[in-house]
């Protein structure tokens, strides 16, 4: 829905906001316990989004529920930023301050798939995947962008991937 838009707010909240409404919010999604600094919708599942915060974790939302799907925290960090892969509905990519995790939640919903520490007095702040090629580009405190290469990804780009929370359920 175009006419529908996300907010983050400092306390942690999440509001649904629509285009043609501008003096309120339609509704609030509670998870976080800090400042909400990235959302970002699943390019595959259009109900499905993700958020990440200063509270260190990182939240996969569905559209129509108000509480939080699933919840990472991985460490006591945190979180800047997150990104879908444009490849896969289960893939993401999280940016805190030690460090760079691809999580493939096919795989795992526990543990991360791939982890890049970051070089001490370094701090990733972005990520993103590359559109049209096998890359991860990270950002970091010093203003530097590094481009990692990702071999053996999988990808999910067939018409039957289903909906991510129907399989994440089982």
């Amino acid at each position: 829905d175009t006419n529908i838009y996300l907010a983050g707010t400092e306390e942690g909240h999440i509001h649904k906001c629509s285009c043609s409404y501008n003096e309120q919010y339609i509704d609030t999604y509670r998870g976080h316990k800090g400042p909400v600094y990235k959302i970002a919708w699943n390019p595959f599942c259009h109900d499905v989004f993700l958020s990440c915060s200063a509270d260190w974790g990182v939240i996969i939302w569905q559209h129509e529920n108000l509480k939080p799907f699933l919840s990472f925290y991985p460490t006591t960090h945190v979180v800047y930023d997150v990104s879908w892969s444009p490849k896969s509905p289960y893939i993401f990519a999280a940016a805190n301050e030690t460090r760079v995790e691809i999580w493939d939640l096919h795989i795992s919903t526990l543990d991360p798939l791939i982890v890049n520490v970051a070089n001490p007095g370094i701090k990733f702040t972005t990520v993103l995947f590359a559109k049209q090629t096998d890359c991860l580009l990270v950002g970091d405190s010093d203003g530097q962008v590094a481009v990692y290469a990702l071999r053996n990804m999988p990808t999910t780009l067939d018409s039957n991937r289903g909906d991510i929370i129907d399989t994440l359920l089982g």
